[in-house]
């Protein structure tokens, strides 16, 4: 979501300016509470004041530079900004060494789908869901690449085995006897752990920034490849025998394989064929925020963004709730984009009953090299809350400020994250970087989000740990992956099992499920016309 703000003004009461930390939400809500988005965008702009001066007009443009030259520059920016660098242990001189080499090859074979393959694989080998290309044309690399399918995709069990979870209806995979449940021991020749560990993801629309998230976007990639390309697959066969192979060659399924392995996202949604999270948002849906009532009275609430019109539509789903009598509610998170920072905090207050810590958020100052604090908020409980069970659906494209609802659970023990993953773990404040040949354009985030001991929250570190882990992992074995595979949404009823659980428990405890507390936040993204920074509320 953008912002454009094109003045200072004093704010109106919500916020309070400090010379010390810019702008104090000591209660995130009052600015939605309040209903005044035009009030509220002037108390974003005024927690820019103490670096307001040393802000450029607007992002580099280098896109009449050569493409080297475009690159150099470009890494040299991200450099001086990243706010993790040292956090995810990014190593700015090997990247470029590897990848410059590729950019003038692109270059002087004027190959505007090899320049644009190799930055997508510069920012992917950056482990953070928010370092970004973005483009109007994937130049035909895309569909060169992954274009093609096997017939089968695979799934990696909580037992540490790569079955079969689907096969499609006619492709050489069925003919050749592969069916749900078989054990893929091998790929190409090497064992299936090697092949999947080699597997590039560089095409997924929300790029992970976890390990297992990145485990589980190779998985659904490993069964990708051009359009005729041969894989040799070796099945395990009873005990003691040898596996059998099967060689298979890839055809043109319209990514069929990627859309049915999205089931973390409780659907299926073929975001193989998005080239954004923007798009793959229209393929779900075209509103901000949904609900209904369950069968039972259990109330069901999905957030796709942190947009400031969310937050009456949400209040008043919960207010329902409440007027109701609702056993419990359920609020999908899996495909959030995130956005606005204090949104994501001000949920929280319908459901904690203590304050919560949210953020100091911080973003790069031109003028002294160095972050600087431009913002503290708090989650405070409303008066009015409800105080019945709450389960979030969470997903690895649970990203930015979606991560936001599931830090302020972990952190205060509220509720419970119910998942078969933890979310992305890229909450840092996100900013559109220069501008590239060809209509490419980058972001990154120049700020970070950091808890009241001053520490990194949420954002996934050199060790690849990070975002919000479940408090209810939903156990991945044959059983629930079948029931997935036939269209089920198993997370979201061990959601509703977990609130009826507590119904009939006759204690005082609303969980007896451990908690994980797993930072986050996401970002003020505002595109600042007149100082002209993009920053990309998360």
């Amino acid at each position: 979501m953008l912002l454009l703000l094109f003045s200072v003004m004093p704010p109106v009461s919500a916020g309070l300016y400090t010379d010390s930390c810019g702008m104090v939400w000591t209660d995130a809500a009052i600015p939605f509470e309040r209903n005044n988005e035009t009030a509220y965008n002037e108390e974003l702009m005024a927690s820019y004041t103490p670096i307001m001066a040393n802000l450029t007009d607007s992002p580099p443009d280098f896109s009449s530079m050569t493409w080297s030259d475009a690159f150099r520059e470009t890494c040299a920016y991200m450099e001086e900004r990243y706010a993790f660098t040292e956090w995810r242990g990014v190593d700015w001189d090997a990247l470029y060494a590897t990848y410059a080499p590729k950019i003038a090859q692109a270059e002087e074979n004027r190959d505007s789908a090899a320049y644009y393959r190799t930055l997508r694989e510069f920012v992917f080998a950056i482990p953070d869901g928010h370092v970004l290309v973005l483009a109007p044309d994937d130049f035909g690399a895309k569909h060169a690449d992954i274009g093609g399918g096997y017939g089968l995709a695979v799934a990696r069990l909580d037992s540490g085995e790569v079955i079969v979870a689907h096969v499609a209806n006619g492709s050489d995979a069925e003919r050749a006897g592969i069916r749900f449940g078989d054990e893929v021991v091998s790929w190409n020749g090497r064992p299936v752990g090697e092949a999947i560990d080699a597997t590039s993801i560089i095409w997924t629309p929300v790029k992970p920034s976890t390990a297992e998230g990145i485990l589980l976007q190779k998985l659904r990639f490993l069964t990708r490849a051009p359009v005729g390309a041969g894989a040799t697959v070796g099945i395990a066969g009873p005990a003691g025998s040898a596996p059998r192979t099967i060689n298979l060659t890839a055809a043109d399924d319209g990514y069929e394989t990627l859309a049915r392995t999205s089931i973390f996202l409780g659907r299926e949604v073929n975001d193989g064929a998005a080239g954004s999270s923007a798009e793959l948002k229209a393929m779900i849906t075209n509103e901000t925020v949904t609900t209904r009532t369950l069968p039972g009275g259990t109330v069901y609430i999905a957030v796709y963004e942190e947009s400031y019109d969310v937050y009456q539509p949400f209040k008043a789903a919960v207010e329902d709730a409440i007027a109701d009598g609702a056993p419990g509610i359920v609020v999908d998170l899996r495909f959030n984009r995130g956005g606005d920072d204090n949104l994501a905090a001000a949920y929280g207050g319908w459901f904690v009953d203590r304050p919560v810590f949210y953020e100091y958020g911080t973003t790069y100052d031109p003028g002294t090299g160095k972050p600087a604090v431009l913002w503290e908020s708090w989650t405070q409980p409303r008066p009015d809350r409800y105080d019945g069970p709450v389960a979030l659906l969470v997903s690895p494209y649970t990203i930015s400020s979606g991560e936001g609802l599931p830090k302020v659970f972990a952190e205060s023990g509220t509720g419970a994250i119910v998942s078969w993953y933890g979310t992305n773990g890229a909450f840092g404040m996100e900013s559109m970087g220069p501008v590239l040949p060809l209509g490419v354009m980058t972001a990154f985030p120049q700020g970070a989000s950091l808890d009241e001991d001053g520490k990194i929250q949420v954002d996934s570190n050199a060790s690849l740990v990070g975002g919000v882990a479940p408090t209810v992992r939903v156990p991945l074995e044959r059983d629930t992956l079948a029931r997935a595979m036939a269209g089920e949404d198993v997370q979201f009823a061990y959601a509703v099992e977990w609130i009826e659980a507590q119904a009939e428990s006759t204690t005082a405890e609303p969980s007896a499920v451990p908690t994980q507390a797993a930072a986050g936040w996401v970002v003020v993204l505002a595109a600042l016309a007149v100082v002209a920074v993009w920053y990309g509320r998360r």
